[in-house]
């Protein structure tokens, strides 16, 4: 294992306790040319672990408002979906409006409707959108009870992992102090 010369430790430590917060761990081992792993134990000998923890709430709280966003934009797609579903349901054995451009005259063009009951190959489309509008909405369903069940379980795992670390530093803590005293 080698060792960090004093100097170098002292210039990561200064680093670490920048005025403006300290900077990734992987900047600071690229800019000292270390490993990462060099100045998390730096951080964690000087007892500055803590540092990054305001840091890594802020990333969480992010993180977790950008998970409501895309859950809550979900939840209005298929909605969006399903009211789609019932309209093409109510449209499945009615009429189907046929445009039709007749020409009147030299340079002179008509719109016209003509009304006709829905057919087989009417109904293969609509039935076909009804089935696609179908999927993706189970679809989104289940990517939502995914999210949902992962992220409740990574939250227990994060406030566990918090736990461990805060009883850690005071382990720490306190092994300092009564090495001091």
């Amino acid at each position: 294992m080698s060792t960090i010369p004093e100097d170098l430790r002292a210039a990561i430590i200064e680093a670490m306790l920048a005025d403006d917060g300290p900077p990734s761990h992987r900047a600071l081992a690229e800019r000292f040319g270390v490993s990462k792993g060099t100045i998390y134990n730096i951080a964690r000998d000087a007892d500055l672990s803590h540092l990054w923890e305001e840091r890594t709430a802020r990333t969480e709280a992010a993180t977790a408002a950008n998970a409501a966003e895309l859950a809550r934009r979900r939840t209005e797609l298929q909605a969006g979906l399903l009211d789609d579903i019932a309209t093409l349901r109510e449209k499945l054995f009615g009429d189907v409006i046929h445009l039709n451009v007749v020409k009147c005259g030299e340079g002179f063009e008509q719109v016209e409707q003509t009304v006709l009951p829905a057919g087989p190959s009417d109904w293969r489309n609509t039935m076909g959108a009804i089935t696609g509008a179908t999927a993706q909405t189970i679809g989104l369903a289940r990517l939502d009870a995914e999210n949902t069940g992962a992220g409740q379980a990574s939250g227990l795992l994060e406030q566990f992992e918090a736990s461990l670390r805060d009883a850690r530093h005071e382990r720490e803590r306190q092994s300092r102090e009564d090495g001091d005293g």
